[in-house]
């Protein structure tokens, strides 16, 4: 049992890997009874994602952070286990300096998060927003390699 990790921070950035990331999340929940904070940058409220046709461009922001939220809750059903503790999180901005700023607020005592790791000489890099959290979080980072 990890009795130490009672708040963990899961960014999702709503790619496939992050399905993964979540359910190491979800281990290290069950082994210490945790919240898993769930948190979501908008760095473009105009990304096709949030569907910004749906709405008049003043309020594509706004939509963008409801679109994400929806987003959120259908991850904790599809990824977590029933029962299991969250909060969500939704911000706009600089993803890492969202996420270090969430992060100084919720003070996790691990963030789980997935990185786009890719082939050839790209797969040395684990990602700018994943190595800069890695390097600067006031906690453990568990980076979880993308699946091939």
């Amino acid at each position: 049992m990890v009795e130490g990790f009672r708040r963990i921070m899961l960014p999702i950035d709503f790619s496939e890997h992050c399905d993964r990331a979540a359910e190491y999340a979800a281990w290290f929940a069950r082994g210490a009874d945790a919240t898993i904070h769930l948190v979501h940058i908008v760095t473009n409220p105009a990304d096709p994602i949030y569907e910004p046709g749906e709405v008049s461009y003043w309020d594509m922001v706004e939509h963008s952070e409801q679109k994400a939220r929806t987003f959120l809750e259908a991850a904790v059903k599809r990824c977590l286990p029933a029962g299991c503790r969250t909060e969500l999180h939704v911000a706009q901005g600089d993803p890492y300096e969202k996420l270090m700023e969430i992060a100084a607020r919720i003070e996790p005592d691990v963030i789980i998060m997935s990185t786009h790791g890719r082939g050839g000489v790209k797969h040395l890099v684990i990602g700018s927003v994943a190595e800069k959290t890695v390097r600067q979080a006031p906690c453990p980072v568990f980076v979880v390699r993308r699946g091939d």
